[in-house]
């Protein structure tokens, strides 16, 4: 019996002793650091524990033999076989970014190792972003990204970028991408014209939400290229995703601070090519006396004057003249000079010389100061990071600047076992005293500059009020045609203030360790408003006007996310999600505009001399969602994806309202499962297909009312010039990819290639039908898009020893997108126009028209008649103007590379972008204008002889033509005139081609023994700059510039851009 007793006891005490083997131990990356929160599971059992913030775990073990896996987000998961209970002291993971399992932010934020994607998703790290930091991060991505194409605005810091995915889907939509922060979409629109009526004021580019985001607060950006990548966030998600991680707590418990702080200037990389032989006037003559005409040719625009630099005296604006009472002024302050009897005082002609350097001294070194401060802290349970970005930035145009407050704060929170909170608020603060004027107009400098004669010295307008009369009449060189510029940039502001607040906040829930609830919602919303200021005496705004808007938006996302993950053996693993989501956008505008000022140089709306003007409108639109994906993994080397989101969009009719997106995707690891030849070390193959679908904006199907000024007391509505259509459908959005991504030689090299093929179906357009109706065109639905491309992306380490390493990569992008069909009835469609120049003969645009087998992004304009190539002259020896159009090009590149490279000695770091275009062709209304005014070098031909058109002209009779060389001789004021002016915009064409030296910086990372020392954790110091380079067939302007016309940039066309700039300056971050 006892011994009976103590055999029982003996097993008791061997099962418990069994079931607690408790093993310690700690997790590391390879620089020795501890990894909070990382996971440890016994494989086979559910049996798993997390380290603390010291990366120290405590596991418990009914055996001495077993198998465990380490796994942490960022870092690549580890298997540790355990043998007679041997636990080693200490396991390392390594980092994400030299491992192949790289970890890739995915849609609605779920996190993905890049082996097991089926689509192309290109991740940007932030020491990318912030080598040269950048005003606007997303032109941080120009040439980084393989398919990826960045379009700027011209008016310096601040300017908004377009970004465009793949090419382009849509014949009307904006083709951008949606921007999304922490898993919850942020709005980056412009306002566009449809809710601002500018009225008489001229394009302002006041910036898009994207840039607004300071790159110190960012971790990473990832690019969802392919539809099957985008299905899951919906028809906002058709032309691809931007989607931003910010950073949080550093891992490492306890207090951390990071600076990083930079100091760059701007000056100018390009100015127009001017010639400097001939000064204003026309037919070789020219003497100022009020600007309006009463001297000679001084109210023209022409530079076809005297000839500079021969000593000749001339009267000119800036001449010295006495008032009626014989005191000393110029000769501009023309009222001062005016006797009783509408006589002029006299004159004192001075020398008639170039100033070669007139228009580039009017700019002026521009200012940027970027400064970011963060405080991170991490505990037991969790790590917080607080922000405060500030960047102030005077621009190259004289009086305009840009500001911008951030502060921002990340919590992540550990609250129990199974519940983790994270949250993330971004408070934004941007104004400016002034954003330049853009585009044709008197408000923009560059527009006057190109009818400037080359003798004006453009300094001499500082002083912009006329003698005795400031405030009320400024001075200027021409009274009928120009303004001042510094009167434009000191007087005529445009200033706003923008205060955005975006943040999210999210719950995690493990219900069980397969079983999980995310649920998440987030804002964006802001207030803009914005005051335009005009000075009296300007020939836009002869009484002074002022004006202001105030622009609210709202948007709210929220999403409920259920996913189970389990696995049917070792071999077989898999994760379905459930979700649902709630879209809610709201956009206000309203203005009011006193039109005239009672009293000069009163900006308030009660100094109106009229009634005021004014108009507000609400745009409102909600999406509801429903989705889930199924994720499949066999021996993580196959991958299966399957993705599936219904969308009920209040933008479409009811019936139509309804439309599902789907995908389906499949990854192929070959390395994991086959031996592959010696220098293959890994090999992925990726398949997808995806439908996905697109809305449109609030209030396309029903018919509205449009408010318009009430005339008198009597109230006025009109009807709208678009006839609505309440059968309309989505557009569809039909995605084929195919990709590889190989390594060799260990991951010394390494390649991620693709190819694709979108088709839009059912386009949402505006078809034009008879005026008789009563409207001017009609929605519907039809037409077909299809892009094709190929892009890759080759890397790799071209040296590594122990000093010195070398790392190169090279991206390249093309595509085709080509319209296969229009609706029924449409032989083209007019997406879009561009003005070149207002008033005057001819069609005066760039017209995009979408032709069937076409390509999305040809365009038409005028040009002139020609013969087997060569331009019909008339018998006077001009060239014959066609009045049809005719395709001048197409503005989308050809191809576009990148080529980045990365130096490290020792300490020192040296790094360089080069981005290359080749093709597109665009418009420019520089040449244009520049060329019919005579400023332009290419001016000069034929100004003493005279010019004989290239080409042919007709003997014969208009029935029997007989063509001869043209050999008559034209002044060439009026063959520059007939050749240039308006309606002809195929003689104003360049090719939009152009390499770029897009970024360089050279950093100096101190040593560790003078960094502890001194008690900090890092210290590194740099010269920087940004386009310090750009080669272009192009003389006179940035081709990379592109005009803001109704708010929106329009491709392919150059409106009198500001120069573009080169920057360069000192950075110094640091970590303690």
């Amino acid at each position: 019996m006892k011994i009976a007793i103590i055999a029982v006891l003996q097993l008791f005490a061997f099962t418990v002793f069994a079931q607690s083997n408790t093993y310690s131990s700690k997790i590391v990356d390879q620089d020795n650091q501890p990894i909070p929160f990382a996971t440890v599971k016994e494989i086979g059992k559910e049996n798993y524990t997390t380290t603390t913030i010291d990366g120290d775990f405590t596991l418990q073990t009914s055996t001495v033999n077993f198998t465990i896996e380490i796994s942490s987000i960022g870092y690549t998961s580890k298997k540790v076989t355990i043998t007679n209970g041997n636990f080693p002291a200490s396991i390392t993971l390594m980092t994400s970014d030299e491992q192949l399992n790289e970890i890739v932010v995915t849609a609605l934020g779920i996190e993905r190792e890049k082996q097991s994607l089926v689509s192309a998703v290109t991740r940007v790290s932030s020491d990318k972003l912030t080598e040269v930091t950048l005003t606007n991060v997303v032109n941080s991505l120009a040439g980084q990204v393989a398919g990826v194409q960045i379009t700027n605005g011209s008016s310096g810091v601040g300017s908004s970028s377009r970004i465009v995915i793949r090419g382009e889907n849509s014949l009307s939509g904006s083709n951008q991408p949606l921007f999304v922060v922490d898993g919850v979409p942020i709005s980056n629109e412009q306002i566009t014209s449809d809710l601002v009526n500018n009225g008489a004021l001229q394009e302002v580019d006041f910036g898009n939400g994207g840039s607004e985001i300071s790159p110190d607060d960012i971790a990473s950006i990832s690019i969802l290229k392919g539809a099957g990548s985008a299905a899951l966030y919906g028809a906002r998600a058709a032309n691809g995703v931007v989607v931003i991680t910010t950073k949080r707590g550093k891992n490492k418990k306890g207090f951390g601070v990071t600076t990083s702080n930079s100091l760059t200037v701007e000056t100018l990389l390009t100015l127009p090519d001017y010639q400097n032989v001939y000064g204003g006037g026309s037919n070789g003559q020219y003497s100022f006396q009020n600007g309006k005409g009463a001297g000679i040719n001084d109210g023209g625009l022409s530079s076809y004057g005297p000839r500079l630099d021969q000593g000749l005296l001339v009267n000119q604006f800036n001449s010295p003249s006495v008032d009626i009472n014989g005191n000393p002024v110029r000769a501009g302050d023309v009222i001062a000079r005016t006797n009783a009897d509408g006589s002029f005082t006299p004159i004192t002609a001075t020398p008639w010389v170039s100033n070669p350097n007139n228009v580039r001294n009017f700019f002026e070194t521009g200012v940027t100061k970027q400064n970011n401060i963060a405080i991170n802290s991490s505990g037991e349970n969790g790590s917080s990071r607080l922000s405060y970005s500030n960047l102030r930035n005077e621009g190259i145009v004289p009086n305009t600047d840009l500001d911008r407050d951030g502060i921002s704060l990340s919590l992540h929170q550990k609250l129990t076992e199974q519940l983790n909170v994270n949250a993330f608020v971004n408070y934004i603060n941007t104004r400016s005293g002034n954003r330049p004027n853009l585009g044709y107009g008197y408000e923009n400098p560059l527009y006057g500059f190109n009818w400037t004669g080359r003798q004006a010295d453009v300094a001499a307008l500082k002083n912009y009020w006329q003698a005795g009369q400031d405030g009320v009449q400024h001075y200027d060189i021409n009274y009928l045609w120009l303004t001042n510029p510094y009167l434009t940039v000191y007087e005529n502001t445009n200033s706003f203030n923008k205060n955005r607040v975006l943040g999210n906040v999210s719950a995690v829930y493990d219900i069980t360790d397969k079983l999980n609830v995310v649920v998440r919602a987030g804002i964006d919303t802001y207030a803009d408003k914005r005051e335009f200021r005009r000075a009296v005496s300007t020939n836009a705004n002869p009484q002074g006007s002022f004006r202001e808007d105030n622009i609210g938006y709202r948007e709210l996302n929220t999403d409920v996310l259920l996913s189970y993950k389990d696995a049917i053996n070792d071999d077989l693993k898999y994760t379905v999600s459930v979700g649902a989501n709630r879209f809610d956008q709201e956009i206000e505008y309203s203005y009011a505009e006193a039109s005239q000022l009672a009293l000069p140089g009163i900006y308030t709306l009660a100094n109106s001399r009229t009634p005021l003007l004014g108009d507000s409108r609400l745009f409102e639109k909600r999406i509801n969602s429903v989705y889930g994906t199924g994720n499949l993994s066999y021996k993580d080397a196959l991958y299966l994806d399957l993705t599936y989101r219904n969308d009920w969009s209040s933008t479409l009719p009811t019936n139509n309202n309804s439309f599902g997106y789907y995908s389906a995707g499949l990854s192929f690891v070959a390395s994991s499962l086959f031996q592959l030849p010696e220098p293959i070390s890994y090999l992925n193959f990726r398949f997808s297909a995806a439908s996905v679908g697109n809305d449109t904006n609030p209030y396309q199907n029903t018919q509205n009312f449009l408010f318009n000024q009430n005339y008198g007391s009597n109230f006025r509505v009109t009807n709208e010039t678009v006839l609505k259509n309440a059968n309309l459908k989505p557009e569809r959005l039909n995605a084929f990819e195919a990709g590889v991504e190989a390594w060799f030689f260990n991951g010394r090299l390494q390649l991620d290639a693709a190819a694709y093929q979108n088709t839009s179906v059912d386009q949402i357009i505006s078809r034009p039908i008879s005026e008789s109706s009563g409207f001017g065109s009609f929605n519907v639905n039809g037409g077909k898009v299809q892009t094709t491309g190929l892009e890759f992306l080759l890397s790799g380490t071209v040296i590594k020893n122990a000093d010195f390493q070398w790392q190169s990569s090279v991206n390249f992008s093309t595509f085709r997108s080509k319209v296969k069909e229009l609706p029924e009835g449409v032989d083209q469609f007019v997406t879009g126009t561009a003005n070149i120049f207002s008033g005057g003969g001819g069609s005066n645009s760039v017209f995009y028209i979408a032709k069937k087998d076409g390509r999305v992004g040809d365009m038409y304009g005028t040009g002139f008649v020609e013969v087997d190539g060569q331009i019909l002259h008339d018998s006077n020896g001009f060239p014959v103007q066609d009045p049809n159009l005719r395709l001048l090009g197409n503005y989308n590149p050809d191809f576009t590379m990148g080529f980045n490279n990365k130096f490290s000695y020792k300490g020192l770091d040296f790094t360089f972008l080069f981005d290359w275009r080749k093709g597109g062709t665009i418009v420019s209304r520089t040449k244009a204008l520049g060329s019919t005014s005579g400023v332009l070098k290419e001016t000069l031909e034929g100004r003493e002889s005279g010019i004989i058109g290239a080409g042919v002209v007709n003997t014969g009779t208009a029935d029997n033509p007989q063509y001869t060389p043209n050999t008559t001789v034209v002044a060439a004021q009026a063959y520059n005139n007939a050749f240039f002016d308006r309606g002809n915009e195929a003689s104003a064409l360049y090719s939009a081609s152009y390499v770029k030296l897009r970024q360089v910086s050279v950093y100096y990372n101190f040593p560790a023994k003078i960094v502890d020392a001194i008690g900090f954790n890092k210290i590194k110091i740099g010269l920087v700059g940004s386009n310090l380079l750009l080669f272009t067939e192009n003389p006179h302007f940035d081709p990379e510039l592109n005009a803001l016309q109704e708010q929106s940039i329009t491709y392919g066309v150059e409106d009198f851009s500001y120069p573009s700039t080169r920057s360069f300056g000192v950075s110094l971050k640091t970590e303690f």
